[in-house]
C-alpha cells in the first residue's frame, strides 16, 4: 500500500515537473495576439462611491479573457491602471523585466503602478483563460 501510494505520488510530481513549459525559450510578443473575450464583464462606475480624490474619472472593471494557443499580450505598464489577474485555465508564462514565471489555475498577479509585463500562453493546443479586475479610466 505504502509503496503504491509512493509510486502515484512520484508519478505526480514528475508529471508535474514534465508539463511545465521551459521559460527560456518563451520571450516576450512583439504584439498582442490570440486574445478574446476582451469585453467587460462588469463594470462599477466608482463616482457614485464617493471616494476621495478624482475617482469618478475610473470605473472598477471585470474581464473573463482566453489566450488562444500559443496567443499572448505584449509588454505595457499598469501606471494608472491597477488589476489583479488569476488563471481559470491552462499555463500563462509572465514576464517582468527579465523575470519570468508560470502560473496555472488558480495562481494569481497583481499589477500595481510599478508593473510593466507581458504574457503569453505557451500551450500548443489549449486554450487559457485568465479572470481581470482593474480600475481603468472611463473612456470620453
Amino acid at each position: 500500500m505504502i509503496r503504491s501510494v509512493l509510486t502515484l505520488t512520484l508519478a505526480a510530481a514528475l508529471g508535474a515537473c514534465a508539463s511545465a513549459p521551459d521559460t527560456s525559450k518563451i520571450a516576450a510578443p512583439s504584439a498582442n495576439s490570440g486574445l478574446g473575450g476582451d469585453v467587460a464583464v462588469g463594470l462599477v462606475d466608482l463616482a457614485a462611491h464617493k471616494l476621495p480624490g478624482s475617482s469618478a474619472d475610473f470605473d472598477l472593471r471585470a474581464r473573463a479573457l482566453t489566450l488562444a494557443p500559443g496567443g499572448g499580450v505584449g509588454n505595457h505598464p499598469h501606471a494608472g491602471r491597477p488589476g489583479i489577474v488569476r488563471v481559470i485555465k491552462g499555463t500563462v508564462v509572465e514576464g517582468r523585466g527579465a523575470a519570468k514565471r508560470v502560473l496555472k489555475p488558480g495562481d494569481f498577479w497583481l499589477e500595481t503602478a510599478e508593473t510593466s509585463h507581458w504574457f503569453v500562453n505557451p500551450s500548443s493546443n489549449e486554450v487559457a483563460e485568465v479572470w481581470v479586475v482593474d480600475i481603468v479610466p472611463k473612456k470620453k
